[in-house]
């Protein structure tokens, strides 16, 4: 218990708080002014669509009866048509693989590799042995001679010889 305690008092453990550093992040707040114009651009296209959809779809109503079997076909069919034009765009431009959230990703990713990169700096330069998320928990930064990766793999090896060589 003593030699447990006497290697864990020579840790150095610290922790940021991603959610403070991007909220302060003059970088982030300007990513976030773009997305929010790519979005309300985004949105202006739906409603358009939808508008479009709610007056063919009005206009069907009042002219249903007077219209031959062929041509209500015909507007029924469209009608569908731009419903599934609807949710192909809704799905193509706010869903999890979307458009939105790819130009998020692609925005954010340099201003994520500068707080990374600075996470690293300070780690590195006042020696700290983990630097945790306080939000998340995650672990952002931890010295090498920590990583454990290779010698499990080994032992996994040895155990199984499942894990290639």
């Amino acid at each position: 218990i003593i030699l447990f305690n006497i290697s864990f008092a020579e840790l150095k453990i610290g922790w940021v708080d991603t959610n403070e550093i991007m909220s302060n992040s003059e970088e982030v707040r300007q990513v976030q002014i773009d997305l929010e114009k790519e979005q309300r651009r985004l949105e202006s296209e739906f409603n358009n669509l939808t508008q479009r959809l709610d007056s063919l779809r009005t206009d069907y109503e009042r002219q249903r009866l007077l219209m031959s079997e062929s041509r209500r076909i015909d507007k029924e069919n469209e009608l569908s048509t731009i419903e599934k034009e609807i949710q192909t765009f809704q799905l193509e431009k706010f869903g999890p693989e979307g458009e939105i959230y790819r130009k998020q990703n692609k925005l954010l990713k340099p201003v994520l590799a500068k707080i990374d990169e600075a996470i690293q700096k300070v780690g590195g330069e006042r020696g700290y042995d983990y630097i945790m998320d306080a939000m998340s928990g995650a672990l952002l930064y931890a010295l090498p001679a920590h990583n454990l990766t290779e010698p499990v793999m080994d032992e996994l090896s040895k155990s199984t010889g499942s894990i290639n060589e």
